[in-house]
């Protein structure tokens, strides 16, 4: 395993990380997440990711109970969650970014995770309602009072995240250090261009999705439909990703034949697509590392082996890659129309 500083900071942590959303409504989820989680762990991940509304709250008591059978000091455990959406509560108070439920909340996230500290705690989305002085100001809080030890924004704009760290810096109080973004060969444009300014400021970034919901595995390089996930999942953002991507059939063809492209270029490397896809992101410096997921404790060992095959990925690798994806960002971006999922904002306002 590789470890990688997050941005700027002096916190170590694993190339690649486990987050827990996938796995988080499941009957079977808490054996299945503790037997995934003691992989990982030996593996080398030290880095695993959670938030309030996966699962509405089950997902953090899950990784929580899991964490405790590694037996192993807190210290050595990197842990992170995220406060916006709330843990199945729809009172008004209980979700979007006010000091109240920040506090409230992630006091709520800790008892779940059995945790007296997170050691990053994620805005998991830019609140239109909050002042954004109100926000940065609980965050503070939150650091000088344990319950964190770094906070970070999770799809806030490159404009957004600048404001936040200026407001900070003008008051004084603990500043944003990392971004979570969505991060793959198929959605790069808001990472590779409009972060650039955040990046060089030094700020880290925990990648979401990099092998695009699966896509990029290869297990759907003949039939993106082939096991019915995308048309029954009950899932918001599965059913979204479908509509918005996979629902045009023109743009099913194109990402089909990209994908295919993709496999061969793997097999010529004799690594899978998905070996290759994530070694694709982690090549990229400004990624601190990569959050995945898996159903079987056995995935995570393929998934590990990647950071190995980024030295594979020479320049003659990478443009064969670029001319498969013909998507490398340009200054002429419209990120509204890009976005490949709902924002928290159209869920919940």
């Amino acid at each position: 395993m590789e470890y990688r500083r997050l941005g700027a900071t002096g916190l170590k942590v694993s190339a690649i990380s486990y987050g827990n959303w996938v796995n988080s409504d499941d009957k079977d989820t808490q054996d299945r997440n503790t037997k995934i989680i003691q992989k990982a762990w030996e593996l080398g991940i030290n880095f695993f990711d959670t938030a309030e509304i996966y699962g509405d709250g089950k997902a953090e008591i899950h990784l929580g109970h899991a964490l405790k059978t590694l037996n192993v000091q807190r210290q050595d455990i990197v842990i992170s969650t995220k406060i916006y959406g709330g843990d199945g509560n729809d009172f008004p108070n209980s979700k979007y970014l006010s000091r109240k439920h920040l506090i409230e909340g992630l006091r709520n996230s800790l008892k779940r995770l059995d945790t007296p500290y997170v050691d990053i705690v994620f805005a998991h989305r830019y609140d239109y309602q909050t002042p954004l002085e109100e926000t940065c100001r609980a965050f503070d809080w939150i650091i000088r009072h344990g319950l964190a030890h770094y906070w970070g924004t999770s799809e806030w704009t490159a404009q957004q995240i600048h404001q936040a760290i200026g407001i900070c810096d003008r008051l004084s109080l603990h500043k944003p250090v990392v971004e979570q973004p969505q991060y793959n060969m198929m959605v790069r444009d808001r990472f590779e261009w409009e972060y650039e300014s955040v990046f060089a400021s030094g700020y880290g970034s925990t990648i979401w999705s990099p092998l695009y919901q699966g896509l990029l595995t290869g297990k759907y390089n003949d039939d993106i439909l082939a096991d019915g996930r995308f048309n029954n999942s009950d899932n918001i953002y599965v059913k979204h990703f479908y509509q918005q991507i996979l629902g045009d059939p023109e743009k099913r063809t194109k990402i089909q034949n990209q994908l295919k492209q993709l496999g061969e270029v793997a097999k010529e490397l004799g690594v899978t697509q998905a070996q290759l896809s994530l070694a694709w992101a982690l090549k990229n410096k400004d990624v601190s590392t990569a959050i995945t997921s898996a159903t079987r404790p056995e995935q995570l060992e393929e998934t590990v082996k990647s950071v190995q095959v980024v030295k594979l990925i020479t320049k003659e690798v990478e443009q064969k890659i670029e001319s498969i994806l013909s998507n490398k960002p340009t200054t002429s971006l419209n990120f509204k129309q890009m976005a490949p999922y709902p924002t928290r904002r159209d869920l919940y306002v």
